[in-house]
């Protein structure tokens, strides 16, 4: 028995050793969620317009082109749950804010992060926000929430290729989806309407509830809420399910109108927007993100 546990350990302890490295090594990798918690660490007390939300947001707004103090905290798939927790996080901070911009795109009353493919993210809020955002150990570590392939990619990548791993300006834009490395429009559009729209509802009851109480916590700070769909490419609206966007649009209609310090308007079909300022069929690149920006601007300097 004494020879099967000592050579049980000689096996076992080089692949804890390696976990346990691997975990710190990762963890001491720059990214985009320490960028925005240190951001808000440090300046939440300033900020007077805040961006949350999901990619759209993230590579659609860009704070430089906003009047007031503005930052973006949204990221990819954030769903609204995590924006309202990014709220409450800093709750007594929120001195100086004004406004709250939050896209209500085609899947946002239908998806949780903990519940869609990107559910893997969620790690990244319990890490590096600090929030208590799951009940799951493995989401508390990097290395049992990674497959081993993308752990090995992300060490090569920084500590010997010296990459870059941020995706966002120091406001927290996505700057990554330029328009001279832009996806083709057709494609994208079939491909990513596809995959947002759900033939299952269970969750669209507690997001709507999740999104009246990010609005039931601005208006008792007097703070406005801008609520907009995204701006789309033909080629996704003409393969999104009429059932869904219609629930959607309604739905969010009919909460702007039920709350006075919330406003809801529909891009997703404004002729603002061309093709070359898509970065592919659902997401502005940097041309249409000014043009986002200055236009979401007006909105919030009106209220």
């Amino acid at each position: 028995m004494n020879t099967f546990i000592k050579n049980l350990l000689i096996f076992i302890l080089p692949i804890i050793f390696l976990a346990l490295t691997s975990e710190v090594l990762i963890r001491l990798i720059p990214n985009d969620y320490i960028l925005k918690k240190n951001y808000l660490d440090k300046n939440s007390d300033k900020i007077e317009v805040l961006i949350l939300g999901s990619s759209h947001s993230f590579f659609g707004l860009n704070p430089i082109y906003f009047s007031n103090n503005c930052f973006n905290a949204s990221y990819v798939s954030q769903t609204i749950d995590y924006d309202l927790e990014i709220l409450k996080k800093y709750d007594n901070k929120w001195s100086k804010l004004k406004t709250v911009v939050l896209p209500v795109s085609y899947f946002s009353l239908f998806e949780k992060l903990k519940e869609c493919s990107e559910s893997w993210r969620v790690k990244n809020y319990t890490i590096y926000y600090k929030m208590k955002a799951s009940k799951s150990f493995k989401e508390y570590s990097e290395v049992l929430s990674s497959k081993l392939e993308i752990i090995i990619e992300r060490i090569s990548s920084y500590y010997i290729k010296g990459e870059n791993p941020h995706s966002s300006s120091s406001l927290g834009w996505g700057n990554v989806y330029n328009s001279k490395n832009g996806k083709n429009l057709t494609e994208t559009g079939k491909i990513t309407a596809k995959k947002h729209t759900y033939d299952d509802f269970h969750s669209y009851p507690d997001i709507v509830s999740t999104l009246q109480s990010i609005i039931s916590f601005c208006n008792k700070k007097n703070v406005q809420v801008i609520l907009f769909m995204p701006p789309a490419y033909e080629t996704y609206r003409d393969n999104l399910n009429r059932a869904q966007l219609t629930l959607t649009i309604q739905k969010t209609t009919d909460i702007a109108n039920s709350n006075s310090n919330c406003t809801f308007i529909n891009l997703m079909a404004d002729t603002t927007f061309k093709a070359s300022d898509f970065y592919d069929a659902d997401h502005l690149n940097e041309i249409g993100a000014r043009k986002l920006s200055l236009l979401i601007d007006s909105i919030v300097v009106r209220h």
